[in-house]
């Protein structure tokens, strides 16, 4: 019964995904083809604004973005993985009261965080810079409007996207399997690599998707805490479809930065087992 109905359930979904995901994406596509300054799905189909795209430093921008999507997740996997451990081992009521400390901040406005992050940050007045005079009489330059200040910003939004996938994963790793290898003679780096990695590796993998996908799109922790050191492509999509008023150069763009999304999600989907995931 199920293999007869199962396509009958999931119509739905597929009319779903085809009118909201599928359909924006091809219209967007399209958009991206039209001579410049095109506001019509009509005319010859050109690459001039792929062509523009590189020629005019679009590149500068999409790099930025991209490089400050992985090191968000390479900062957020590293500082998530013991993080994971320590609330799995200590399961309980504290356990769970830190979790939910984690996870009240995103039910906050991502602006209001920020702007309490640059008040943190601020030099001088800031409440770190100040705390390290008072404590240490150290005194500490700002890192407000530079690409580390944009980088803190990131890791600081996007660390429970990584740690609730890996706390999933971390608990797909049985303990039994771990005191066997600590048994066999097994060092702890040598229990990491070859038992908690590999089994914890379907929720890493999840987190690190999340993570680097929301990263890549991250346009507001630049322009807060950021400032003008860095310019990703999302602000530059932003400029061209409402400022310039370039709708197929901003559509081109767009169209690239879901390139790179599909160049890394759609390998990692291919290797991660979402059954095994979904049952636990």
């Amino acid at each position: 019964m199920s293999r007869v109905h199962g396509p009958w359930f999931a119509l739905p979904v597929g009319l779903f995904l085809a009118a909201f995901f599928a359909a924006p994406i091809v219209i967007v596509a399209w958009y991206s083809l039209m001579p410049p300054r095109t506001f019509e799905l009509s005319g010859a189909l050109t690459t001039a604004n792929y062509r523009a795209a590189f020629g005019e430093g679009y590149e500068r921008p999409l790099m930025w973005s991209a490089l400050g999507a992985a090191l968000t997740t390479l900062v957020c996997a590293l500082l998530a993985w013991p993080t994971a451990t320590i609330l799995h081992r200590s399961a309980g009521r504290w356990a769970g009261v830190v979790t939910a400390l984690i996870a009240l901040p995103i039910f906050i406005s991502e602006s209001v965080r920020l702007f309490g992050m640059s008040l943190f940050l601020m030099p001088g007045g800031g409440i770190l810079a100040g705390t390290l005079n008072a404590l240490f009489e150290v005194r500490v330059g700002s890192i407000l409007n530079s690409r580390l200040g944009a980088l803190v910003g990131l890791v600081y939004i996007h660390f429970p996207f990584m740690l609730f996938p890996l706390l999933l994963g971390v608990a797909m790793v049985p303990a039994d399997r771990i005191e066997a290898a600590r048994d066999l003679g097994a060092g702890r780096l040598a229990v990491f690599r070859e038992v908690e990695l590999p089994l914890a590796a379907p929720g890493l993998s999840i987190g690190c998707l999340l993570t680097f996908v929301l990263a890549l799109g991250a346009n507001a922790e630049a322009a807060i805490l950021g400032g003008r050191a860095v310019t990703v492509i999302t602000a530059a999509i932003e400029q061209r479809f409402n400022y310039a008023q370039d709708w197929p150069m901003g559509a081109a763009l767009t169209v690239l930065v879901i390139a790179v999304t599909a160049a890394v999600v759609f390998p990692v989907l291919a290797r991660v087992p979402l059954d095994r995931i979904i049952r636990r």
